[in-house]
């Protein structure tokens, strides 16, 4: 690999810095214990169903499983909760290329309720996160991307009837005597409750991955860089010493 010229020397060091970076954030991924926590918690939750959410104490955190309803009208292609995306073409670099790249275009999130049989439960916000959504759609059957008016959408979301778990937790209902106690949502997740589990416990294992991924790829970037500032500098110095 030829050294580089001294006016490149400040990418090179841009590089070493960027590939620190990436190291140090592997190896916090690798020691944190911030998944495993999140873990645990999700599963010392009470599990719980619309007919006995009534009971529950204001305050106290469960995972309500039941079906999605929605009072307001069904957004596009059935979707109640959705999140919208672009394709945006393919990753050109990285461990991700290849990959198909999707735009973010917005989040729909409409009053929703959890159901069951003639039990009902409101969700009293609409910040919570999407996971796991049951169904897909696209514009096109396969992606494209001519520019950015004229490329593939699809949605990524929930429709009335999916089996849903909301991790939540128990608040005071707005003077319904009907249904007093509503919850607000952290998470809507496509499943039940026991799949929800799983799912937050099997994230422990993909932090860890991702972790010792940027561990190595931080690693290997300084060790390349610094071998090659290392010959750059040696060369200078023979120059400088007439050899």
């Amino acid at each position: 690999m030829p050294a580089p010229k001294p006016k490149g020397l400040w990418l090179l060091r841009t590089l070493v810095v960027a590939g620190a970076l990436l190291a140090g954030l592997g190896g916090w991924l690798l020691t944190t214990d911030f998944a495993e926590r999140d873990a645990a918690r999700v599963a010392e939750l009470p599990q719980v169903l619309p007919e006995k959410f009534q009971g529950l104490v204001p305050g106290q955190s469960v995972l309500l499983e039941g079906m999605l309803a929605s009072s307001e009208p069904v957004g596009p292609q059935g979707f109640i909760v959705y999140r919208r995306e672009q394709f945006n073409g393919f990753e050109e670099s990285g461990v991700n290329q290849g990959q198909r790249k999707w735009l973010g275009l917005g989040t729909v999130t409409p009053a929703i309720a959890i159901g069951a049989g003639a039990a009902s439960v409101a969700v009293s916000n609409r910040d919570y996160r999407l996971n796991t959504e049951p169904h897909v759609w696209m514009s096109d059957v396969t992606p494209r991307y001519v520019s950015v008016f004229d490329a593939t959408e699809r949605l990524l979301g929930f429709k009335a009837g999916d089996r849903v778990t909301v991790d939540g937790r128990v608040v005071a209902g707005l003077g319904d005597r009907r249904a007093p106690q509503r919850i607000e949502a952290t998470v809507l997740f496509g499943g039940g409750a026991a799949a929800y589990v799983e799912s937050v416990r099997g994230g422990v294992l993909v932090v860890k991955i991702v972790g010792a991924v940027f561990l190595g790829l931080g690693a290997l970037l300084m060790g390349v860089c610094g071998w090659w500032l290392r010959s750059f500098r040696q060369k200078t110095n023979r120059r400088r010493d007439g050899k």
